[in-house]
Formats: C-alpha cells, structure tokens, sequence
C-alpha cells in the first residue's frame, strides 16, 4: 500500500508531495533526499526499501503543474492564455519535465519553468516574522539542431543594488547556469538548447529585506463553548489574486491531548475536509482547487478538550500555479533561428518547504 510519494528536483528539493497515511510527515522523505542531493551529477539514487525515489516524470507532473499547450507563432507579442499554468502578460507559453531519452523532432515544443520554494515563520497578526524564497528558472527544448534561446525578464536577476528608486525584485544569491549569456544587467539571459535536455538558467534567493508577499494568511483563535468543549476557528486567505489557483493547501495542527474527537464546518471553496487523528491528535484541514483572491474558514469544536484549551501553532502546506513570490515574470521568449509552428509554455509555481503559523 502506498503510504507517502513526492517529486523531487535533482537538487533534492519537493516540488510535490504527497502523504496519505496520517501517522507519517514529510520526514519521511529526508533519507531519499539527503540520498540524491549528495550526489555529485544528479543521479538518481539506488532503490531503497522496494521504491525508488523518481526524478521528475510527465504523467506524474501533468495534473499539477502542466498548463493547456498554447500553438503561438515566434513573436514578442503579448499573449495572454487560461490554464492551470499561464501566462498574465507575457510571451505565449513554461519548462516542463519530459523524458529525456526520446526526442520527436516533430514535436516542436519550448517548456520554461519559474519554481519557487517558501520557508517562513508567521506571527499571530499574520505578519511573516522570518522568511527564505529560493527560486529557479528551468528550460527545456524539444526541436531539432541547437537554436538559441532568448528570455527577456521583467526584473533584474542581481545582487548589485538598484540606483535610484526600484520596485525590482532583490536578490541576496543568483547563480547562473553554464552557458548562460546574461546582458542589461540581468533582466535579458540566452543560451544554447540542447534537444531533450533540461537546462538551468538560473538559480536564485530573495533578499532578507525583500518584501515577503507569501501566498497566503492564516488566522485562527480558540474559544470556550462548554465547560468541556473548544471551537477552533480557521480563516485562510489568498493573497495570489484572480486567476491563480491553489491545487491543494493543507494545515496541520496538534489538537489539545484530551481532545476525543472534532465536529467541523467550512465555508468557502467546495472542496474541503477537516479530519482528526485520534491516536496522534492531530487535525488536518484540507482545501482543493483554492482560487485565488478568495477565503476559506472552518470551525471546528474540540470534543472533551476542556472549556479553556487552546492550539497553539500549526504547519502550512502548499501549491499555487501561476504565481511567484518573488513576482519574476517572463516577459519574452524567442528562439534564434525562426520555428514554424513552435508551441511554448511558461509556467509558474510556488510550493511550501516549512511554513510555521502561530495562532496564540
């Protein structure tokens, strides 16, 4: 039976998790992690316990971050185009996981991935007390022969300071990939494609003093119903505006340790579950499908966990497509020489490594 499975960049970073048995957390994948990030090319590591840890593959992508394939002539024209991955203003198209044993010359497609990972720590107001955003920006090719690929970003990848006043991006770590071409001051980047063959334009981390826009804010409080009883009220908030969309965003918090068991309702989204686990007394509130610029709330009593009983703190799990917080967008794309028929992606993703949220 399948109890836990994550997508792990070779980086040995989670770009997508999955947990289905609730004794176990994300720990779980630290020893097959720690396996891959030491290994000196990326490998993949050996099998362990009967399962393999597997790099990123397109039947296990698509349904989170694979956006509709847009067919767009090779122009510096804005297109703007619906999908689970898109584009706001931007050129028509994201780099996308696919094997890189085949390659369809005929299959003419351009996949461009901006990835970013969250860490933060959140105050009761909400307000993020600490924070860390790494990022990266990922290309792949599929075209016969080695064109040239051109991006032009709305901001600077740098770490110089910005002269004068600058609502850019600023960045504490920029690391270009080889073979990069980077001009005007990091805002426009070029290299080589190689047919089949993930590429890494850049890898990148905010500044401490960059503003930390996260995706969402969480408040919560505990109040007395009974003598016995608790209700635990939850509201989540998207700060990712429409057109984004959370595939799922999960909370878990640790329930008072007399608590017997919980009666919940939520308001908001459709898809929602609240769940408890008796033996480790943990409450999991589950969100998916979450559109962005809307609310969730649940209000859950705490059965037998005492009139004055309070929760604490909680853990924040999440996936946003469309959007990043570092607000990087690609602004261009083009590829040197001309292709007829070329289909692009450019896709956004944000995911939660560790985001821990007081509630007292």
């Amino acid at each position: 039976m399948l109890k836990a499975f994550c997508i792990a960049s070779k980086r040995g970073e989670i770009l997508f998790s999955s947990i289905f048995a609730p004794t176990l957390s994300k720990a779980v994948f630290h020893p097959f992690l720690s396996e891959l990030s030491s290994s000196p090319h990326g490998d993949p590591p050996p099998a362990f316990n009967g399962g393999f840890l597997q790099l990123q593959t397109p039947d296990k992508l698509q349904s989170h971050i694979y956006s509709r394939v847009v067919a767009a002539k090779e122009s510096s024209a804005v297109i703007s185009t619906p999908g689970l991955f898109g584009l706001e203003k931007s050129a028509p198209g994201t780099a996308a996981q696919q094997s890189s044993l085949i390659v369809d010359t005929g299959k003419r497609e351009l996949y461009v991935d901006v990835v970013e990972k969250v860490w933060a720590s959140v105050s009761v107001e909400g307000t993020v007390i600490r924070a860390e955003v790494t990022g990266s920006i990922q290309v792949r090719c599929f075209l016969p022969g080695n064109p040239t690929l051109a991006l032009s970003l709305n901001t600077s990848l740098s770490t110089l300071p910005q002269e004068g006043f600058s609502t850019g991006t600023r960045m504490s770590e920029v690391e270009f990939g080889s073979g990069v071409n980077v001009g005007d001051g990091g805002r426009k980047v070029s290299v080589m494609t190689v047919p089949g063959q993930e590429m890494t334009i850049a890898r990148y981390t905010l500044a401490p003093d960059h503003p930390h826009l996260l995706p969402f804010t969480l408040t919560g409080s505990t109040a007395a119903l009974t003598p016995s009883d608790a209700e635990l009220k939850l509201k989540l908030v998207s700060n990712t505006g429409m057109g984004t969309v959370s595939p799922h965003v999960t909370f878990h918090v640790s329930a008072p340790p007399t608590t017997a068991a919980i009666m919940s309702r939520t308001s908001g989204p459709r898809d929602q579950t609240v769940t408890f686990s008796p033996d480790n007394k943990t409450i999991k509130w589950t969100i998916s499908q979450f559109p962005g610029g809307s609310y969730a709330q649940a209000f859950i009593r705490l059965v037998d966990s005492g009139g004055n009983a309070s929760v604490e703190s909680g853990e924040l799990d999440f996936e946003v497509s469309r959007w990043v917080c570092s607000g990087v967008r690609v602004e261009n794309v083009k590829l040197t020489p001309h292709t007829e028929g070329l289909n692009k992606w450019v896709r956004y993703l944000t995911t939660s490594d560790s985001v821990s949220v007081r509630l007292t």
